[in-house]
């Protein structure tokens, strides 16, 4: 006569330690990233500043008018027409919200010099140069490349 096997479920002790193990890693190397803000802020600012500038090219093209990127070291705005204090009435409107197209620097992050360039009808970037947008936080500086003749944004 024979005994049926049991069936026994469960984890290994070795299986045990691998997952604290990996836990631990993680709790070392990864979440102290997620505490710091200021990571996500500057990373956040730098895509804002991409999109705001392929917005900007992309609205001068539709709308066959210029339209001027405005860059001071805490802001950047779009505007129709040449005002780098972004005080007058010829703001370009967010879509989202029908406000000035206005964004301000988080805490910590900046730009690395003031500039003001346009686009054109055409997409191109006036004055007819490549601009390098540098935008520093969290002790990483990021750069956005405006090319020239194409106004293509990176």
């Amino acid at each position: 006569m024979t005994t049926p096997q049991q069936n026994i479920q469960g984890f290994t002790l070795i299986e045990l330690i691998m997952v604290m193990v990996l836990v631990g890693i993680l709790a070392v190397a990864v979440i102290p990233r997620f505490a710091d803000r200021k990571t996500f802020d500057a990373r956040g600012f730098y895509e804002q500043s991409i999109e705001m500038l392929r917005y900007a090219q992309k609205t001068a093209i539709a709308q066959r008018r210029e339209v001027f990127v405005n860059i001071t070291a805490s802001t950047i705005c779009l505007t129709y027409a040449a005002d780098a204090a972004c005080s007058g009435g010829n703001n370009v409107l967010n879509p989202a919200d029908q406000q000035s197209f206005v964004k301000t620097a988080p805490a910590g992050v900046s730009f690395s010099a003031a500039l003001s360039f346009s686009f054109t009808a055409l997409g191109r970037p006036t004055p007819n140069n490549a601009y390098l947008v540098n935008i520093s936080g969290d002790g990483v500086t990021r750069s956005i490349t405006v090319e020239r003749e194409t106004g293509y944004v990176h």
